[in-house]
């Protein structure tokens, strides 16, 4: 019994996400006649618990405090956890109001608890306190932070890029807004933007999808659309996407369908991309298939891909990103004077291009953006590695000299700003055993002394073949 972990959650915390799971056994046997021997579940027992932030389980019932996974072991086997809000499941099975469905339930299943913060203790839920709690409305997903505030934020980890973050967050914050507004699905679908990313990789592109996501407080999926072909054909298909959305977001289609899906190399659908590829199923057929998403209709798909129950998925709300570099479309080395007409004729359909709403180009890193991410961005290498010594108590120093070097090994390696993240490792690889092992209580960094693997030099010999003749 966990008292410790259960502390943290308040009591309206407990009750607004109250459910009822069933624990799931694997048994063998004959289901139906003549149907022969076969696997299957079978229901252990049923608990009233709570879902957590990160989609774990706590028992209010049975092993009153007790947290696990959704998918776990059980005396051995594997078993698996159905979970359902108890004011879905009022609602999925009709007239059911919360207070009688509690009642049914005690009586055929057992009590049920919840921690008294008070009396530091775990006491039986009495039909007044769970009255109460299910006359709140179902908790919608707002926006607590104003978007002043949040653009602030970004921008403390996202640098150089801010005319990019204000665009795409008031894009964002826009649905939000309309989509927890009482606007009918068709008006919204008709007033939310879909929206195109561009440019050079390591420019901050889902890393500024993910902070607003986690800032409006909705799930987010980054998908590969690489992954993905038309139906019928090998490969996954699109409404997976809106599965593993759903997945994310608890098995909450009502949340699911409020979230941020972000299509990343979303280019390589280009049937005339950059590469010039068209090997496998028709890139056309994973656009026409992406056209209903981006309408904003309903899609259905099973849970668990093949096994679950049937999903209906509205897409009218759902707040679609497509990531690319899209390096073909460059102008002058730069993604300026960039039209529809360019993404069209690098294979992206014009039916699809006319469901982005918005495209925001991304800036390409100079050497003093590079500098600035290195000394200013809050998730830049040397910021993060701070964190980590000061919790660890080892003292951590470097030259100024080891700024220039980095920022110049990162233009070299032309990766953006994931780059400044691979050379600062290669640098301090060598003194992380020390410091784990506890021989080390201060790091003090330098240029390294050998400098003949360094990307700069690997990048000057490779323009020095090609002056010469060698590919």
């Amino acid at each position: 019994m966990n008292h410790e972990l259960i502390q943290v959650f308040s009591a309206d915390y407990i009750l607004d996400n109250l459910g009822i799971t069933f624990i799931y056994k694997p048994k063998r046997g004959v289901i139906k006649e003549g149907k022969g021997v076969r696997e299957y579940y079978e229901v252990e027992c049923a608990d009233i618990g709570f879902r957590t932030e990160d989609y774990t389980f706590v028992s209010l019932m049975e092993n009153v405090g007790e947290e696990f996974e959704f998918v776990n072991e059980f005396d051995g086997n594997k078993f698996a956890v159905d979970f359902k809000y108890i004011s879905e499941l009022c609602e999925e099975y009709g007239d059911y109001k919360p207070i009688e469905f509690l009642k049914m339930f005690e009586k055929k299943v057992g009590k049920c608890y919840l921690w008294n913060f008070k009396k530091n203790e775990f006491e039986e839920i009495k039909d007044k306190q769970f009255l109460k709690a299910n006359k709140k409305k179902k908790k919608k997903t707002e926006i607590n932070l104003n978007i002043l505030k949040m653009y602030d934020q970004i921008r403390e980890t996202i640098i150089s890029q801010d005319e990019q973050v204000k665009q795409i967050l008031a894009s964002v914050y826009k649905n939000q807004k309309i989509i927890n507004s009482s606007l009918d699905d068709r008006t919204i679908a008709k007033l939310k933007e879909n929206i195109i990313v561009y440019g050079p990789t390591g420019t901050g592109k889902t890393e500024i999808l993910t902070q607003i996501a986690k800032l409006c407080d909705v799930p987010i999926v980054i998908e590969d659309a690489t992954s993905f072909s038309e139906t019928g054909y090998v490969g996954r298909d699109v409404s997976e996407m809106l599965g593993d959305l759903y997945s994310l977001a608890g098995n909450d289609v009502h949340l699911a369908e409020k979230g941020i899906l972000v299509i990343d190399e979303f280019d390589k659908l280009g049937e005339g991309g950059a590469d010039g590829a068209t090997e496998g199923p028709s890139r056309n057929g994973v656009q026409r298939s992406l056209l209903k998403l981006l309408d904003g209709g309903t899609i259905t798909f099973r849970e668990d891909n093949y096994d679950g129950n049937l999903i209906d998925f509205n897409t009218s709300k759902l707040t679609v990103v497509a990531l690319g570099a899209f390096s073909g479309i460059k102008k002058n080395d730069d993604y300026s004077d960039v039209s529809i007409k360019d993404f069209i004729d690098q294979g992206i359909m014009r039916e699809v291009m006319g469901r982005f709403s918005k495209l925001v180009p991304m800036n390409h890193f100079s050497k003093n953006d590079y500098r600035r991410i290195l000394l200013e961005s809050k998730l830049s290498p040397i910021n993060t590695y701070q964190k980590l010594f000061e919790e660890l108590g080892i003292k951590f120093s470097y030259d100024d000299e080891l700024i220039n070097y980095i920022v110049a090994e990162a233009e070299a390696l032309e990766c953006g700003a994931r780059s400044l993240k691979t050379v600062f490792d290669g640098i301090i690889s060598d003194e992380l055993f020390d410091v784990f092992s506890g021989d080390k209580k201060e790091v003090h960094l330098k240029v390294p002394k050998d400098q003949s693997k360094s990307y700069v030099a690997r990048k000057k010999a490779s323009e020095n073949r090609k002056k010469v003749g060698f590919h």
